[in-house]
């Protein structure tokens, strides 16, 4: 293997690194040390790096995360020796951080895949033999026709998730061009789908998230109005370092105050004003106590709650619904229009039971009280509002602190500064990786809803770009429509293809107008997506998931196993290492050789390909991948195809040319499967060109040639009207004001579609209902952890007396870049944080390594020693090894089982009952001192064979595939 000439120096100088030491944690110190500073760039010729003259510039986009950051990509000889930050992006300002700049080493890896691959041994030999693009796809084509002519067309399966690709949408439409139901996602019910979800049927709004652009508003860079940032569950610091992390850093730098709830002292913690380390899996307890205290003082916006919450509607016993007033009053005749319900509250004025019609507070017939408890016509009704504060009243601050392990006058610190100061709550990933899923975001939402910080300046949950609001043209005018929200298939997409699921905001008969057209335009696709829609493996039990239309991973999981109800036999997996990224990785990894053929596609081979797949497509990185990426404020930016090597292609191409080619080979027509124009049923472009038009369309170009020599006059594309304040104020088209987009225009705090979901699938699987299941909580409840470190909880082992949780640090991205020589040089291998009391307990001292273990399997860690756990407390990483299947090793393995977090982590039952999120955080282990792994890297020099080549280098550019 040739040794390239890119050294820890010219790293730092060419990728604008210098400084980062300080920036991205403990684990980085003393770890910059430089090289001499003759040796050269990669391999480039040029010495000292500091120039840009005579390199070709361009302008993209990082794909390192979530975030996209704006960057800037220099090339020498079509070899991009040079990244940095695009100083015109609003947030990030032009920073890069680590994730970003490993982009140099990911892009020229000598561990790319270039070119299609088939198993050439037995699964798991890493043997591998390269063949033709057509052979390729000819090869996946035939395994998926057999399979579904032998079998039926559920014997196809897809998934998507874990990192290093961009599909998404096409694996949930992927599956449906087969005429099969079933698609999971490691980041669905385990990262966002709750709290995406949630916030459409809270209020139809954005979600609270600070690492997926939801949250804008607080990072606005002129007359910010923020004062309080609490982040709950989410590190910025370290997940969306350039952007968040850089705009929660300057925010504190103006004065704003921050609260961050997270059981680890992480960067954002140790900067904040009050740092709450909650129990692991505890969080749903703390946020009640929250309830508790603002409802006791009064602290809350009372006319808000009042008139633009549900939480004063009368609550029916025995339906747990709101109370419509023709249920109480049958001669009620309604003033607002029948897609407006007019339902009851107590009115303050009569001191009596009255109809509560929509309208704007100062309309109002009535002055509804938020607190009641009382008997009408013999039956005894409570106000949403008085439900859940009984449920908040046992969570005193002291209760709180003692089973949540912290201070009760550090909570009451919090909330006050919480009350005191205009700004919001901003949470993160880690509810959604416990039975807590949907409380969690539930009762973050709804306390920024009682204090009224919706759709204001300085708060989280304020609208952009014109929010859910929609307008029209009749006879020339603009007019203003009610809201209303698509839920069904990420943003309607299946509602307004297919005709299936309800919009939530219409009425009944315009729903049933609605479907019926779209039905009569499409038959027989409403026809195949209800009934697929109705088999979805596990979501009976957590329709939630019909919001991205992904099934139940543990359920799709045990079908493979036991062939029931059906059983996956063909996977197509679009992203991701998912021996990495699913959780309780073991099981999975034991149920591979029940599906008969597995295709992967992505950059890298991982331990999945290796261990799993028989054929694998490769994809492009960023540096290659022509997209637009998510906002930065209100603008959209180019991610560039700066270059191009090998056969790769982009991440929407081997679905659609798969699938083109099963239509072939059943002679035009998939039986049972879901059609569009094309045939790909919303699989995205079949070819490069038709992803660069796309691209061009989005920014406004005509086409991508004009968009590549006018890059600055495309880029940024500003979105108009971005910035929107009290729009649910606004009159809309029928007089009344906007309100938000749910059924009763206001914010449902008491989240009722929640418990008609349960019931019968709505609004998803309108018009055929699904099977009920056990009510869904409308309101946030006190959840213990599963496992759990209590005497007497039906999860305690004393056994495993401490509780695991875990997070991210600055170096990698969910499953990517541990074949990036520098950060794993920065961060070699997996580390668990112990309090030093615990370790001193157990004879450990700082960078033992240790065997963390549950009770499905034990992984290796070292023992990194900090004050910033609680004694019962350890964090760990999620982390893979892909040197364990280097050849250089003397007993290669997949790399999977040595440091992953995911070997440890529990799969089963309970789950979270919305959207079946199992427990990836908060369950407890056992720690024991322990030694090194044999084929774990550590040292500097053991990373070379990452290092980028000079072959790789060289690789000729090439033209599009396609």
């Amino acid at each position: 293997m040739s040794k390239t000439n890119l050294t820890r120096r010219s790293f730092v100088k060419v990728s604008a690194l210098a400084g980062a030491a300080a920036a991205v944690g403990a684990s980085m110190a003393g770890c910059m040390q430089e090289a001499a500073p003759e040796e050269e760039l990669a391999g480039t010729g040029e010495a000292g790096v500091s120039s840009t003259e005579g390199l070709t510039k361009m302008r993209t986009s990082c794909h390192g995360c979530i975030q996209m950051c704006p960057a800037i990509a220099y090339l020498k000889d079509g070899v991009v020796v040079r990244l940095e930050g695009d100083p015109e992006a609003p947030v990030s300002r032009g920073s890069l951080c680590i994730k970003g700049l490993n982009q140099l080493h990911t892009m020229y890896s000598p561990r790319r895949i270039l070119h299609p691959l088939r198993r050439a041994g037995e699964r798991g030999e890493n043997k591998w033999e390269v063949i033709s693009w057509d052979e390729a796809i000819t090869e996946a084509a035939t395994h998926i026709k057999d399979a579904i002519d032998q079998y039926g067309n559920y014997a196809f399966f897809a998934s998507v998730g874990g990192g290093g690709s961009y599909s998404f949408m096409e694996a949930m439409t992927l599956p449906m061009a087969f005429g099969s139901p079933t698609v999971f996602e490691p980041g669905c019910a385990q990262c966002y789908l709750p709290r995406w979800a949630l916030s459409k049927l809270f209020y139809g709004g954005d979600d609270q998230s600070i690492a997926d652009n939801a949250v804008q508003e607080i990072f606005k860079v002129n007359d910010n109005k923020t004062e309080v940032v609490v982040i709950w569950g989410a590190q910025p610091s370290v997940s969306e370092t350039a952007e968040s992390g850089r705009g929660m850093a300057e925010l504190r730098a103006a004065g704003v105050k921050t609260v961050v709830v997270d059981p680890n002292f992480s960067p954002d913690a140790v900067k904040a004003d009050v740092w709450l380390p909650v129990r692991p899996g505890t969080d749903t307890k703390l946020l009640l106590s929250w309830f508790r205290y603002i409802f006791e003082n009064k602290l809350y916006d009372e006319e808000f709650t009042k008139y633009w919450t549900n939480l004063p509607f009368l609550i029916d016993p025995d339906t747990k619904l709101p109370v419509r007033a023709q249920e109480l009053f049958p001669d009620f005749q309604q003033t607002t229009p029948e897609n407006t319900p007019a339902y009851v509250c107590f009115d303050l004025k009569t001191n009596a039971v009255a109809p509560f019609e929509y309208s704007a507070p100062a309309d109002s017939a009535v002055d509804p009280e938020i607190f009641w408890a009382g008997e009408f016509n013999g039956k005894q009704y409570k106000t949403a509002g008085q439900i859940y504060k009984e449920e908040a009243d046992p969570w005193t601050l002291e209760k709180t602190a003692e089973e949540c392990w912290l201070q009760a006058d550090k909570i009451e610190e919090a909330i006050k500064l919480y009350v005191e100061n205009n700004g919001g709550i901003a949470n993160g990933v880690a509810s959604d990786m416990t039975e807590s899923a949907s409380q969690v975001p539930l009762g973050c939402m709804g306390l920024d809803s009682i204090m009224g910080r919706i759709n204001k300046p300085g708060v989280t949950m304020t609208q952009k770009g014109g929010g859910y609001f929609a307008t029209m043209t009749d006879t020339g005018e603009t007019k203003l429509l009610r809201p209303v929200t698509y839920n069904n298939g990420f943003g309607g997409m299946f509602s307004d293809m297919y005709g299936v699921g309800a919009v939530i905001g219409m009425s009944d008969a315009e729903n049933e107008a609605r479907i019926k057209q779209l039905g009569e335009a499409m038959p027989d696709s409403q026809r195949i997506l209800n009934k697929l829609l109705q088999d979805r493996l596990g979501m009976k039990d957590h329709k939630g998931l019909y919001a991205w239309c992904h099934s139940h991973i543990p359920t799709v999981r045990n079908a493979i196993a036991t062939g029931e109800p059906f059983k996956p036999r063909v996977w197509f997996d679009m992203s991701g290492n998912k021996l990495a990224m699913l959780g309780n990785a073991k099981s999975w990894y034991d149920v591979f050789p029940e599906v008969d053929y597995i295709i992967g596609q992505y950059p890298m081979l991982t331990s999945f390909h290796i261990e799993a797949c028989d054929l694998v497509f490769p994809l492009r990185e960023w540096l290659e991948e022509p997209m637009v990426n998510m906002t930065q404020l209100d603008t959209q930016w180019l991610q560039n195809e700066c270059v191009h090597i090998g056969e790769t292609v982009s991440h929407s191409i081997p679905a659609a040319q798969v699938v083109a080619k099963c239509r072939e080979m059943w002679g035009g027509h998939i039986p049972n499967g879901l059609e569009l124009g094309d045939g790909t049923a919303y699989l995205g472009s079949a070819t490069e060109a038709e992803v660069k038009q796309g691209v061009a369309d989005t920014l406004g170009a005509p086409d991508w040639e004009t968009l590549q020599a006018n890059t600055d006059e495309y880029v940024p594309f500003v979105t108009p009207d971005y910035w929107n304040y009290n729009q649910h104020e606004q009159i809309a088209d029928d007089g009344l004001p906007s309100g938000f987009a749910t059924e009763s225009r206001k914010v449902e705090t008491y989240c009722q579609m929640l418990i008609r979901m349960a019931r019968n699938g709505y609004p998803y699987c309108y018009p055929e209902p699904q099977e009920a299941c056990e009510d869904y909580s409308p309101i946030c409840v006190p959840i213990e952890p599963v496992e759990s470190p209590y005497e007497g909880m039906p999860g305690y082992d004393p056994e495993y007396p401490f509780v695991l949780t875990s997070g991210r640090v600055p170096y990698f991205h969910h499953g990517t870049m541990r074949h990036a020589p520098f950060s794993r040089e920065l961060f070699p291998c997996a580390e668990i944080r112990i309090n030093p009391a615990s370790a001193k307990e157990l004879g450990i001292e700082h960078m033992d390594w240790v065997k963390v273990t549950s009770r499905r399997g034990e992984v290796h860690a070292r023992a990194y020693l900090t004050e910033g756990v609680n004694p019962k407390t350890v964090w760990m990483e999620r982390f893979w090894n892909p040197e364990c299947y280097d050849a250089s090793q003397a007993n290669p393995t997949g790399g999977w089982r040595e440091c992953n977090v995911n070997v440890l982590t529990k799969n089963d039952a309970p789950f979270n009952e919305v959207y079946g999120s199992y427990t990836n955080r908060g369950f407890t282990v056992k720690i024991e001192k322990s030694e090194r792994p044999a084929n774990i890297w550590v040292e500097a020099e053991e990373f070379e064979p990452f290092m980028p080549t000079q072959e790789m280098l060289a690789e000729a550019q090439t033209k599009d595939v396609f």
